[in-house]
């Protein structure tokens, strides 16, 4: 298959990955300055703040999930482009931006170079540049979150992957043809089967136990229950705990799954 071009609409429209800096935004730190304890402390505070967070451990949380999307700029790019972007965080700048009235984390990139891929087939490199991807951008960041919030490392890597696959099939949605959409599938589920030593961890984030429920928003469907809780019933927004959340019980999920259901048949009326 012939590699395309980045597209650089979709790295903005759903990854947030920009080459310009947003005037708007409300707070701007360079990538590498989160490993700077104070730098790291303000950031999160402030994002604190702009999420509704009763403490810092809900910033931490909403801050993890927020990298699931550079996670899948670097996933298409494995699987489908002829060049990749830089995403070492030295080359990162992080913003805080309202899109739709949430704040969103963008990440702007200094030197916007595209760069080729190494020589050969995809199979032979694509450990080395995912690994290097998780190792050296991503555990700095996660390790850092968890020594400041003082959660377990692991709470916030799981926050990642549901969120890639979303995105992910997003993407294969505008895919033209089904061998693309098989590759970026293809792709995705050999990350599951490298080594969690990248991660730091005991176990690869990627590779979960899935435990199925009822989707409340779609009738006769299934959909995963999240691997770690992101603490969004810990923000002062009204939200609760999410449905899927493995900290409900069986009961409470229930009385979750209808509520949400009438609320959805109030809203189609």
């Amino acid at each position: 298959m012939d590699r395309q071009a980045i597209d650089y609409q979709f790295l903005e429209q759903h990854c947030h990955v920009v080459r310009d800096y947003r005037e708007q935004a409300i707070f701007t730190m360079e990538g590498k300055d989160f490993l700077d304890r104070q730098c790291a402390e303000r950031f999160l505070t402030q994002y604190q703040t702009e999420i509704k967070g009763l403490d810092v451990q809900v910033a931490a949380t909403y801050f993890a999930a927020s990298w699931r999307v550079l996670c899948t700029a670097l996933h298409y790019m494995v699987s489908l482009t002829s060049s990749r972007l830089d995403f070492k965080l030295e080359n990162l700048t992080l913003q805080i931006v309202l899109v739709r009235q949430f704040p969103t984390i963008f990440f702007v990139l200094h030197d916007d170079a595209e760069q080729k891929w190494p020589e050969g087939d995809a199979s032979e490199w694509r450990e080395e540049q995912l690994g290097c991807f998780y190792k050296e951008t991503l555990r700095p960041i996660m390790e850092a979150a968890a020594d400041i919030s003082k959660l377990p490392v692991t709470q916030l890597w799981g926050q990642l992957p549901l969120g890639v696959v979303y995105y992910l099939q997003q993407l294969a949605n505008r895919l033209e043809s089904e061998e693309q959409r098989d590759l970026l599938r293809e792709d995705y589920e050999y990350v599951k089967t490298i080594s969690a030593d990248w991660f730091g961890i005991k176990r690869n984030p990627f590779v979960l136990k899935e435990i199925m429920v009822d989707n409340p928003y779609v009738h006769g469907e299934k959909m995963p229950l999240k691997p770690t809780c992101c603490l969004a019933y810990r923000t002062d927004t009204g939200h609760g705990y999410c449905y899927s959340c493995p900290k409900l019980t069986r009961t409470q999920r229930e009385q979750k799954r209808a509520e949400l259901m009438q609320r959805q048949l109030e809203s189609s009326k």
